[in-house]
């Protein structure tokens, strides 16, 4: 059984109210908000903090580490022109009773009501929200409109349309999530669900493109829609640094989600205010890792994020995939930053919204909605195995999208792609079955015997996975010589270039789904052998060393593309446990530890404790290397921004997750050796 929550709205609703309840935690602790005096805090050149936000005006992209400059002022105008002229963003003479400009485009002129409030609708915030929030639409610069942009109107295709109307386009589209679930129930009850593929792996989803959520400007690419909006400079900085610098791996996905990542989900930001902050904070933050800087540089968007994603809550908005997207990018930035509690609560807001927007049906015929799927399924198993309980969403999503998978692989078997998602959905669903079954245990929900025997039907399918990935083990496409090979040196614990260790080309994914599948197996034979007392086998090792390889042999091949390290988080945490004991091994793990946090993925204050007490070496719990060398002074922040979190209250299922309960729930320090122990180091199980 998955854990018992709420239906959507009514844990949508306590999500909220958790957020304005007065229970010795703060709001933004509960969200995982940080308040603008933090933000500013961490800015010792900035000013007190106004009540709003304003955004430094940063440079178009040169390089891929540009620094933005510094602030430039520019004369801004009052907001009493004409609607039309504010939503194109441009000047108003305000001539009554039609301005200059809207006479020469033919277009309607409205005027604000000397009384009324501005609408719902409309671009232009209420007095009191210009003071507190930042908008991608600045106020209007002072300059004149070239005279030959007047000529047709938006609606005419050589005009390109203005930002207002693009902005609007867009915005309509994330309606569209309504007529998508509908569709995909309808399928399901007339039984249609279960529709026959089409001709070839390119077309599949040809027939379902009109239930896909799609803007007017399918036909022009991103680019042309963030040119065709009016955003700040430094949102339209960070905006470009998410294109050229991050990947799918950054976001924890794979290659098949490229267009999700670099298209689609900055389609569905530039409709939606909160995925836009989330997203510019996101890539802001790898960018100040990446170039230095203060927390106060990605802060201001996160929390901007927030902000505007609660109002939009709070007002009764309706919910779309890009709210779905707003949280599972903010889930995403928690995880990276090691805050493990306030990682739970985005999760569990995006498991209503999940329930609400998608289907197991949706989830495998439309293209955005199976990218979601897969992001958020990840969260779910990752939090459902490190708390040691089961999975949120229910099984039935994990089964159908495997289903799907399988009947893929089945009918393309020489598409490569096809086989690789077979592997990731088995990899996926035996980590949903491996949360519960070790769940139940754990509360004495069933008897040991039958433990045993579905703990040897986990080991089978394991072993599934693993034989539809050998098939590949003798192909074109393995790596049998390296391009510029580096000397080994007595640091080196493998040899990286052994031929035909890893793939290339379009089999180049299936090097991190065998590190996925040899993590997991090291994960289950480590938990198999604690649940049931058993001493650890030398089988442990051999995983971990061969983890340890592919590691080495990726890192050293010149075509691994950007953020790839991001695909061995899980692999050199688990496999530094099992590595031999020397000193030379544990300064590999080190020093891949260090590279880890330095790449912006901060590893959990509980994970380096017990390797500090495996190792025997205390200073890990304060910097992986020695003489702190790497030991930067944002990386320093961050850690100390999340850490000054981990002593608030937390219920028992967030504290599980964050001192990752099941992955070391028997484990203790000892000053005796221990047969059992990793690496045979100084602890014992109790």
């Amino acid at each position: 059984m998955t854990q018992s929550y709420q239906q959507p709205q009514t844990a949508l609703a306590g999500f909220l109210d958790s957020m304005h309840q007065d229970n010795g935690m703060s709001a933004y602790s509960l969200f995982g908000q940080y308040p603008e005096s933090v933000a500013f805090w961490h800015d010792p050149s900035a000013p007190a903090p106004p009540t709003g936000l304003a955004a430094p005006s940063y440079p178009r992209k040169q390089s891929a580490l540009l620094q933005p400059t510094g602030d430039q002022k520019k004369h801004k105008r009052t907001r009493s022109g004409c609607f039309t002229c504010r939503a194109r963003r441009i000047k108003c003479d305000e001539a009554r009773p039609t301005c200059e400009r809207c006479r020469k485009g033919s277009r309607d002129c409205v005027y604000p009501s000397p009384t009324a409030p501005s609408t719902k609708g409309s671009r232009e915030s209420s007095s009191k929200h210009d003071t507190e929030e930042v908008s991608p639409l600045e106020p209007i610069i002072d300059e004149e409109e070239p005279e030959g942009a007047d000529m047709g109107s938006e609606a005419s295709p050589k005009s390109g349309g203005g930002a207002g109307h693009s902005r609007q386009q867009l915005r309509r589209t994330q309606s569209g999530h309504s007529l998508q679930k509908r569709s995909t129930k309808q399928l399901s009850e007339a039984g249609l669900s279960q529709m026959e593929p089409a001709s070839s792996p390119s077309t599949e989803s040809s027939r379902y493109e009109s239930m896909s959520v799609r803007s007017g400007s399918v036909s022009h690419s991103i680019q042309d829609l963030i040119n065709n909006c009016r955003l700040s400079e430094d949102v339209r900085f960070y905006l470009d640094f998410h294109q050229q610098n991050l990947s799918y791996d950054h976001f924890f996905l794979r290659q098949s989600s490229d267009h999700f990542i670099h298209h689609s989900i900055l389609e569905l930001a530039l409709g939606y205010d909160p995925l836009l902050y989330a997203l510019v904070g996101f890539a802001a933050y790898h960018h100040t890792v990446q170039s230095g800087g203060k927390l106060y540089t990605f802060l201001k968007y996160y929390n901007k994020a927030l902000v505007l994603l609660r109002k939009s809550l709070e007002a009764g908005e309706e919910h779309t995939e890009a709210t779905l997207c707003t949280v599972l990018v903010l889930t995403t930035f928690e995880e990276y930053i090691g805050d493990w509690a306030n990682l739970v609560d985005h999760h569990q807001a995006a498991h209503a919204l999940m329930r609400e927007l998608l289907t197991p049906e949706s989830s495998n015929i439309i293209e955005l909605h199976t990218n979601i799927f897969l992001w958020y399924a990840r969260f779910d198993v990752v939090a459902g195995i490190l708390a040691g309980t089961e999975t949120i969403l229910s099984r039935d999503w994990y089964i159908s999208k495997e289903q799907y998978d399988a009947e893929q692989a089945a009918l393309y078997p020489d598409d490569p792609g096809k086989q690789l998602a077979y592997i990731a959905s088995i990899n996926r669903r035996f980590g949903l079955d491996m949360a519960s079954l070790y769940a139940k245990l754990s509360r004495g929900l069933i008897p040991v015997d039958d433990f045993v025997a579905q703990n040897e039907q986990l080991g089978l399918t394991m072993e599934r996975a693993k034989a539809i990935l050998r098939q590949y083990e003798v192909c074109e496409e393995k790596v049998h010589s390296y391009p510029d090979p580096q000397p080994l040196t007595d640091e080196d614990v493998v040899d990286p270039y052994v031929p035909g260790y890893i793939w290339h080309g379009s089999m180049w994914e299936a090097n991190f789904f065998k590190i996925d599948l040899l993590s997991t197996e090291l994960m289950f034979k480590y938990q198999s052998m604690l649940s049931l007392k058993l001493p650890l086998l030398p089988d442990l090792q051999s995983l971990a060393l061969q983890q340890c390889q592919l590691i080495e042999t990726i890192s050293r091949y010149p075509q691994r593309g950007n953020g790839y390290f991001m695909n061995f988080k899980n692999s050199i945490g688990i496999s530094s446990m099992f590595l031999p004991s020397d000193e030379k091994h544990q300064m590999w793990a080190r020093r891949k530890m260090a590279l880890m946090e330095q790449n912006g993925y901060i590893i959990a204050p509980k994970f380096r404790a017990v390797l500090a007490a495996i190792w025997q070496v205390p200073e890990v719990n304060h910097w992986w290397l020695p003489n702190n060398e790497g030991f930067s002074d944002i990386i320093r922040a961050v850690r100390t921004l999340s850490e000054e979190k981990k002593n608030e209250p937390l219920d028992g299922f967030r504290e599980n997750v964050r001192d990752m309960k099941s992955l070391f729930w028997k484990l203790s320090v000892d000053d005796e050796d221990d047969e059992q122990s990793p690496s045979s180091s100084h602890h014992s199980y109790t």
